[in-house]
């Protein structure tokens, strides 16, 4: 709770959730709308987190939509399409260097997409 209200307090943009990876990087979902206001003017709000917290930080839209939220996390990748069937998210990419960062050394960047999606949705993604 003390690195939202710290995030909310030097950026003004309302903090729905945060959590660490395994580097210590710290991921902000931020309200729908709060994505500008968080990363700042050339990106001095989240400069002067990242100074604070002495660690790499990165913001992520949230959004209703399972699917837009997805895309608000793999940003800036993009995914050729994004399916939704039966509790089970597919990203369908048909490039392999995309859907290799999408995935991730070790299969790091895939757990990330599914441990901030089973926060506020009960789904399951891979990427196809």
């Amino acid at each position: 709770m003390g690195l939202c209200s710290l995030m909310e307090r030097i950026t003004r943009a309302k903090v729905k959730d945060c959590f660490k990876d395994e580097e210590g990087t710290v991921y902000f979902v931020v309200g729908k709308g709060e994505f500008g206001k968080a990363v700042g003017k050339a990106g001095s709000s989240i400069k002067n987190v990242q100074q604070e917290l002495g660690r790499k930080v990165k913001v992520i839209e949230y959004s209703d939509s399972v699917t837009e939220f997805i895309r608000n996390i793999i940003y800036p990748l993009t995914a050729a399409e994004i399916v939704e069937d039966n509790g089970l998210i597919s990203i369908k990419e048909p490039y392999k260097i995309a859907k290799s960062l999408l995935i991730g050394r070790g299969g790091k960047n895939i757990k990330l997409i599914n441990r901030a999606v089973k926060r506020f949705f009960n789904y399951e993604v891979k990427v196809v």
